[in-house]
């Protein structure tokens, strides 16, 4: 493996490697959330949730729509897709160099839970 194609792996990886990102990921699979609604379901300040989003939009996983004072922000269709497996559904992110999976399902209290698989083409 190159260095160039090494390189663009980790930045995906770390787009994806905070514990708040994924949550925001978790959250936004299932529509479109504008900032104040994720900081309330998140449970973190304003500055932060922003900060985090910054990263995901960086890194090409959402993108952000002005609606009045509001900005809503989504996961782009072109690197999501949902897909049903033996085992329940499974949210895939194609990044590019490496596609991301997660199983975000409701566990019996009601709190989001997660799994994860990583893979890289070729």
């Amino acid at each position: 493996m190159d260095l160039l194609l090494a390189t663009k792996m980790s930045r995906s990886l770390k787009a994806v490697s905070d514990v708040n990102r994924i949550r925001i990921l978790g959250i936004l699979v299932t529509g479109e959330h504008c900032v104040s609604d994720l900081v309330e379901r998140l449970a973190i300040d304003q500055p932060k949730v922003s900060h985090h989003l910054a990263i995901l939009r960086g890194a090409g996983i959402i993108h952000s729509r002005r609606q009045g004072r509001h900005i809503n922000y989504s996961i782009r269709a072109s690197v999501h897709k949902r897909v049903e497996t033996g085992q329940g559904v499974m949210d895939v992110f194609d990044l590019g160099e490496l596609s991301i999976s997660f199983r975000f399902y409701e566990s019996g209290e009601g709190h989001a839970s997660m799994e994860l698989g990583a893979s890289s083409p070729g």
